[in-house]
């Protein structure tokens, strides 16, 4: 950052090693600087928001210029899936599925979560059991 201090795309990098590196305080505290002068920008939210759940915080205990948007896995998830899927004739994966309804969202839930809840739920067939390879789509009603 010394060398380039104006590079968003470093300062990006330097937020997530401090992640992957277990700085979650250094993440918290670097990226409120960088979320204050760069506000909603979702590269910089989205590491602050792992180093705050990480250190069981939530992301009401950080002061944000603009509040990220953040899905949670529950009933509303399902039925955006379902919607997408449904004039799909085509089975999907999951990655098209987080592609085309949460790209710019915080996921706060895995891959292998969202797959065992749409194979709980009775709307879905689901091929496969790896999040990689799983095939979703809508249980069509045969006519009679």
């Amino acid at each position: 950052m010394k060398r380039s201090p104006g590079d968003l795309y470093a300062a990006e990098r330097l937020m997530q090693a401090f992640v992957l590196n277990g700085d979650y305080e250094d993440a918290i505290d670097f990226g409120a600087t960088l979320e204050r002068d760069h506000p909603g920008i979702g590269m910089f939210s989205h590491h602050i928001l792992d180093a705050l759940f990480a250190v069981g915080k939530t992301e009401s205990d950080f002061p944000w210029a603009v509040q990220p948007s953040i899905i949670r896995l529950d009933r509303s998830v399902a039925d955006d899936c379902y919607d997408f899927l449904r004039p799909k004739r085509k089975p999907r994966r999951l990655e098209d599925l987080q592609i085309e309804l949460w790209l710019h969202d915080y996921v706060a839930f895995s891959d292998n979560d969202l797959l065992h809840y749409l194979k709980s739920d009775q709307r879905f067939v689901v091929n496969g059991d790896s999040p990689n390879d799983a095939e979703i789509a809508v249980k069509r009603r045969r006519k009679t």
